[in-house]
């Protein structure tokens, strides 16, 4: 097959590139003030009068009951970003990861039928929400935890599936970085830039020879 660079390069790339652009997304992102902010003037008052106990009491009225409203509001997004406890994404960075890293496998060893692959990637992503629920419902961990956590298993299978001692060392500082030493745009920052650092550096590796591989 002639020299070859570790192939195991691209999924840690993209999973650095992915988390980055999290933060990105976060950063640059304006939180919205809640469903109710943007629900039109009639239906702020009828909300506002059936949901929130308010009766017609002239001006001041609407005005306590379209404050009582807002809070409410802003305390049920709260509550939501509570019980997820995730940045803005993350799962949605391991999902895409996870897909890419199939995607790219499948195009490097063109051997595998197009069924096997859509059944492969279905599975895999199916498997990584249901791990995510269970983390939630049974674990009790917060969401920027379980994605660590998930990213951390699929590293160490890339590990498993490459024979790679760099991808585990990878692994080993990612959870460190993601769940150890930071949390939140930090952690995201720190680990991303602990795997691109491992992709590079499968760059710039010596390419496997056919006698290697064997």
């Amino acid at each position: 097959m002639g020299n070859e660079r570790p192939r195991y390069w691209f999924p840690l790339a993209l999973l650095g590139f992915a988390q980055l652009v999290v933060v990105a997304l976060s950063v640059g992102g304006i939180r919205p003030g809640g469903w109710f902010a943007y629900a039109p003037a009639r239906e702020q008052q009828f909300l506002t009068q059936n949901l929130y106990g308010v009766g017609d009491g002239g001006v001041f009225g609407s005005l306590h009951g379209i404050e009582m409203s807002r809070e409410n509001a802003a305390a049920l997004d709260m509550s939501f970003d509570i019980a997820a406890g995730r940045n803005d994404g993350w799962l949605f960075a391991v999902l895409a990861v996870y897909l890419g890293t199939v995607l790219f496998y499948a195009i490097r060893t063109k051997a595998m039928r197009w069924w096997k692959v859509a059944g492969i990637a279905l599975g895999g992503l199916v498997a990584i929400a249901l791990a995510d629920l269970v983390g939630y419902w049974e674990l009790d961990l917060d969401g920027d935890t379980r994605s660590a956590i998930l990213l951390t298993l699929g590293l160490v299978g890339l590990a498993w599936l490459e024979r790679s001692v760099l991808v585990l060392v990878v692994a080993a500082v990612f959870v460190l970085c993601a769940v150890v030493l930071a949390r939140g745009q930090v952690a995201l920052v720190l680990s991303s830039l602990a795997v691109l650092a491992g992709a590079f550096a499968a760059l710039l590796s010596r390419p496997k020879t056919a006698a290697e591989e064997s």
